[in-house]
């Protein structure tokens, strides 16, 4: 990983996966299967766990939390910001600084 390829964990992301007991995180594109013509945009997604095949995977640690960046997506140039949502009470993950378009 070079040094323009910044991964930031916010403050309020890193204490509730410190909370949670999860300090492995997942960046990948989630597997779609459509059965008519659409066009998607692979969009990267975050899950709070370890993936099942580690070794497609580069790990980078960040602040005591390991996350695993899938090896088809390539990291952009910007900072990629993994922060903590709420909705209806719920908190999740959320990824941001990827494009649709990446060259």
């Amino acid at each position: 990983m070079s040094e323009e390829n910044i991964i930031k964990i916010t403050e309020r992301a890193a204490e509730h996966l410190k909370k949670k007991g999860k300090l492995q995180v997942t960046i990948e594109i989630p597997e779609n299967r459509l059965s008519s013509e659409s066009v998607l945009v692979p969009v990267p997604e975050i899950i709070g766990r370890k993936p099942k095949e580690p070794e497609n995977y580069q790990i980078i640690n960040v602040d005591g939390i390991d996350v695993y960046v899938s090896k088809s997506l390539v990291l952009p140039k910007n900072d990629v910001i993994i922060d903590l949502d709420t909705f209806l009470g719920m908190k999740f993950l959320r990824v941001s600084g990827f494009k649709s378009n990446e060259s």
